[in-house]
């Protein structure tokens, strides 16, 4: 019996070392995303790519080294919803949060990390909002400002546009405002008056107001999210085939040639990504961008996109930075995170400014053929 009862305690105290030794070699980690519902496209995306990451950095460790553990949260494009998911994860021990992938969401959860001190890394957040800030807020992927007023040079340089109608989703207006604002003054600035810019949301019926101007307005401007945006482009294009459409970077998604068919064609997006990150003898310029996309294709059956990437990046400049600090600051885990060392996890070349916000390069692709094809237009965008 007391043989029996000494070999319990053995195996007890056995498991209670192994569930002690587990705990402190999980570096946990909460994801806030958009998963559900309308605006999700993205949201899914960003966490695809934090998944893979995740799995990769786990693949290798011993088991006494830290290994990844994700819990993730539905912000449901809901600001509420978002700081309540950043309460519940930042109650419930986790070292950070990645996420979310909108910017509505995003200035809610940074209000909730500032307040708890709490690092918070998101992937795509792109409302001029949180800029020039110095807080616990970070982003992978730069504010709208270079987006916006490239579409906008494109417009009055390349195409030489003089009237733009611009069609914006309100939903996510911390983003889409943002990039409205930003595209009409840069559209409008230095034209004595010439350009002009109207203005509709996308809850407004494009055949309601489209035929009464379709011969005024040389091409047309929509910031939405992938769906709506195949949806207007439609409407639009059977309306008048022949008008240029430029969109968003949040439209950058296989959704919106998969719903726009034969009328998403031309379409022009800039966005902080190179999916065809060559040089000119046509080789990657990073094998692990090649091996990224490879990987990326053949889990989720799709391509990549900006979001998939800066999920993936975001996830581990976040697990080194813990491997190498620890997760007990978030100061000394900011510091980390913002180093020059944490430049080695960009697959495609970016760093960060003093304030936490990355800097990439701007590139322009066009719907062709069913893919979004990268393009070099002439320099200055000025069409010959």
């Amino acid at each position: 019996m007391k043989k029996g009862i000494i070999i319990l305690v053995v195996v007890l105290s056995g498991l209670f070392l192994c569930n002690e030794i587990e705990d402190r070699n999980r570096i946990s980690i909460g994801v806030v995303s958009t998963l559900s519902g309308e605006e999700s496209s993205l949201g899914i995306s960003m966490l695809n790519g934090i998944v893979m990451a995740a799995e990769e950095f786990n693949r290798d460790k011993k088991f006494y080294q830290k290994k990844v553990r994700l819990i993730i949260k539905d912000d449901k494009n809901d600001p509420e919803e978002a700081k309540k998911a950043a309460t519940e994860l930042i109650d419930g021990g986790v070292v950070a949060i990645l996420g979310p992938a909108l910017s509505e969401a995003g200035i809610a959860v940074s209000e909730v990390g500032n307040e708890r001190k709490k690092l918070i890394i998101s992937s795509t957040v792109g409302t001029t909002k949180l800029s020039g800030k110095d807080d616990y807020f970070i982003r992978i992927s730069p504010s709208v400002n270079k987006n916006a007023t490239s579409l906008a040079e494109i417009s009055k340089n390349y195409f030489e546009m003089k009237k733009i109608l611009l069609i914006y989703n309100k939903k996510n207006s911390a983003y889409t405002a943002s990039f409205k604002d930003e595209y009409i003054e840069s559209f409008t600035e230095d034209s004595d008056n010439e350009n002009s810019v109207y203005v509709k949301t996308t809850s407004d019926r494009v055949k309601s107001y489209f035929y009464g101007m379709k011969d005024e307005i040389d091409g047309v401007v929509i910031i939405a999210n992938p769906i709506d945006t195949a949806e207007i482009t439609q409407d639009i294009k059977k309306i008048k085939e022949d008008m240029q459409i430029l969109a968003s970077d949040w439209a950058f998604h296989q959704n919106f040639i998969t719903y726009g068919g034969k009328y998403s064609e031309g379409v022009f997006v800039a966005l902080y990504y190179d999916d065809a990150y060559f040089g000119k003898d046509g080789i990657y310029l990073d094998e692990r961008f090649k091996n990224f996309k490879t990987k990326y294709t053949e889990k989720f059956r799709e391509a990549p996109n900006n979001g998939s990437l800066y999920g993936y990046e975001s996830l581990n400049i976040l697990a080194h930075a813990v491997e190498k600090v620890g997760p007990y600051s978030s100061e000394d885990l900011k510091r980390e995170v913002l180093s020059p060392e944490s430049e080695k996890y960009f697959l495609q070349p970016g760093k960060f400014d003093k304030y936490g916000e990355a800097e990439r390069d701007l590139f322009i692709f066009q719907v062709k053929n069913k893919k979004f094809q990268k393009v070099e237009l002439k320099q200055n965008f000025r069409k010959e």
